[in-house]
């Protein structure tokens, strides 16, 4: 007699549609966002990636963003999305043996994120019928920021992006007019070790001043 192995990435994944709804998928989850108590302008933040897995630095990224936005004295953040990139796109990215299932990929950030009570999963991207372009994701983004969250169209959407980022010019001048303010969140601590680091805060402090051209806020 076979026995079928329930924890193959395609069962896996079948598990996880099952689980949700397409107004799950559709929808802006809205159960951790903050209501707003000031006059301040309203923030979130998207932060899109692979997530494979999801780490320390991830969470960094995040903690640092609210802490920054925060101390801004213009905006005050309601919350956090992260939005985990399509398979297809991971299947194009890494090899083989380095994929994630759906499903686990998705209960690892659950877990992660579990303790910050402003940071909520967007499926939107991840349960697409394949894999999208950024910019069209973004713009359902703001879309549904606008048209599903209170005085969604009063809110300022900064899309944050870690150090592995700066090694890139920014492309995405459209998704800048889409209204998104770009921010990148540096961990130097973390390259202490590295052998040339004058060479590397050189190079750093080069990609800053391409990218602080192309966004409204400076970068963290």
């Amino acid at each position: 007699m076979e026995v079928k192995d329930n924890t193959s990435p395609i069962n896996l994944l079948s598990s996880m549609k099952t689980l949700f709804e397409y107004d799950d998928i559709k929808n802006l989850p809205q159960h951790r966002l903050k209501i707003r108590q000031t006059n301040l302008i309203p923030a979130v933040c998207f932060y899109n990636g692979s997530f494979v897995p999801i780490h320390g630095g991830h969470i960094n990224v995040l903690e640092e963003a609210k802490r920054y936005i925060n101390n801004l004295g213009t905006h005050e953040l309601l919350g956090a999305f992260i939005s985990p990139s399509h398979s297809g796109y991971i299947a194009n990215k890494l090899n083989p043996e380095e994929i994630i299932g759906v499903g686990h990929r998705l209960s690892m950030i659950y877990l992660a994120i579990e303790n910050l009570d402003w940071v909520m999963v967007d499926l939107f991207e991840i349960f697409q019928a394949y894999s999208t372009p950024l910019f069209i994701i973004m713009e359902a983004f703001m879309s549904r920021v606008q048209s599903q969250i209170v005085d969604g169209k009063q809110i300022d959407v900064f899309w944050l992006h870690g150090e592995d980022l700066l090694g890139y010019m920014n492309p995405f001048d459209g998704i800048i007019r889409l209204g998104f303010h770009s921010m990148y969140v540096i961990n130097r601590g973390d390259n202490k070790n590295i052998i040339n680091e004058k060479c590397l805060e050189d190079y750093y402090d080069k990609q800053w001043q391409k990218i602080r051209r192309l966004s409204s806020f400076p970068e963290r």
